[in-house]
This record gives structure tokens, sequence and C-alpha cells, in this order.
């Protein structure tokens, strides 16, 4: 006879089979999510400790090279203010080599000076004795005729002198045509102009075109 099991047995073998496979199946899943959870924290950990390492070289990098700028930026900071003081400590050297102590010349008195120039210039003016003797030869020079005329007698002659309100020497020739003819002199240069008046035709007197140096005619 063949053995045929009853139902309700059947039916708890099976769920005792599916019980044991499910905690099979949990601990494999356990083992499966621990490996995984341990693998990540193995990942995790070695990538903080290459970024630390990374930042680590870096910051030490980073520090290397301000040091290195400091240091060049002192060496080239001392170099330069080495080499001003230098040219600085050179040009003043140069200067008070070549440049002389400067000493004031004694400048005169300008009251001496003035005073000096004053009375070479009054020295040597012009009397009005010399300013009529001049006006003389220089009417004579003109007129060569003018001499015999005057020692004839037979005609109104003269020549005056007077200083007039300028400090001019006036030197008045009375011609024989009763022409009235003034000379004005600058008693320190000698230099001279000529206004002429004639009564009865020019009754003002007029400067003339006429000048010249007096001096030119002393004796």
């Amino acid at each position: 006879m063949v053995y045929i099991p009853k139902y309700d047995t059947i039916v708890f073998l099976q769920q005792s089979y599916i019980r044991k496979e499910l905690k099979i199946m949990k601990k494999m899943r356990s083992k499966i999510t621990l490996t995984f959870i341990l693998a990540v924290c193995l990942l995790a950990g070695c990538g903080k400790a290459d970024t630390v390492h990374q930042n680590g070289e870096n910051k030490d990098t980073a520090a290397s090279a301000l040091t290195t700028v400091s240091v060049t930026s002192e060496s080239a900071l001392i170099t330069a203010t080495t080499s001003a003081d230098k040219t600085e400590a050179i040009q003043l050297t140069q200067t008070e080599t070549t440049l002389p102590e400067k000493t004031e010349a004694p400048q005169p008195d300008k009251t001496e000076v003035t005073s000096a120039e004053q009375s070479g210039s009054r020295s040597d003016a012009l009397t009005e004795e010399q300013a009529v003797e001049a006006i003389k030869n220089y009417c004579f020079t003109k007129n060569p005729d003018l001499k015999n005329i005057v020692d004839s007698g037979e005609y109104i002659v003269y020549w005056n002198a007077a200083v007039n309100d300028a400090n001019e020497i006036v030197v008045l020739y009375r011609s024989y045509t009763a022409a009235q003819i003034r000379y004005y002199i600058d008693p320190d240069s000698g230099e001279t102009y000529v206004t002429e008046l004639v009564p009865g035709i020019i009754d003002e007197e007029q400067r003339t075109e006429e000048s010249f140096n007096v001096r030119d005619y002393l004796a």
C-alpha cells in the first residue's frame, strides 16, 4: 500500500520549509547589507583620507609659496633700500664735491653809487658860458659869413643864456635877420634841439628838425 500523507501534514511541512528558507534569506540579506555598509564606510574613509592628505599638501604648498614670496619681497625691499641709500649717499658726495661754497660779493651802497654818479655827471656838466661859446662856434660853422657880419657892427646880433625850469640851458641867438633861435641844451649829455621865432612871420616859437650835440663844438 502507498502511504499518502494528510493535507494538514503537507501544509505544515511546506510552512516549515518556507520558514527555514526565509531565515536563511534573512541571514544572507543581513550579511550582504553589513558587507555593503562596510564597503561604503571603507570607501568614504579612503576618500576623506585622500582629501585630508591633498588639503594638507595644498596647505603646505601655499604656506611654502607665501614664505617664498615674503622672503623674496623682504630681500627686494632690503636691496632697493640699500640701493637708494647708496645712490643718495653718492649724490650727496658729488654735490658736496662739485658745489663750491657760495660767497656773496660785497655790494656797494646804492646811495654811494648814486651820489658818485651824480657827482661825476655834475662835475662834467656844461656851464652857461661853455654853452654860449659852443653855440657861437656852431653858428659860425653853419654860416662862415656870420663872423664878418658880427664884426661889422651894422646888425644887431647877440647870444645869451639862461636855465629853464627843466634844468636845460637855453641859448638865445638873435640873428641879423631879427629871427630868434633858441637852443635847448642838456648840460650833462650836450644833446641839443632848436626852436625858431620870427616876429611878424612866426609869432609863436616852433621846434625845427635841427638837433645836434653841442659838445662837438666846444673849443
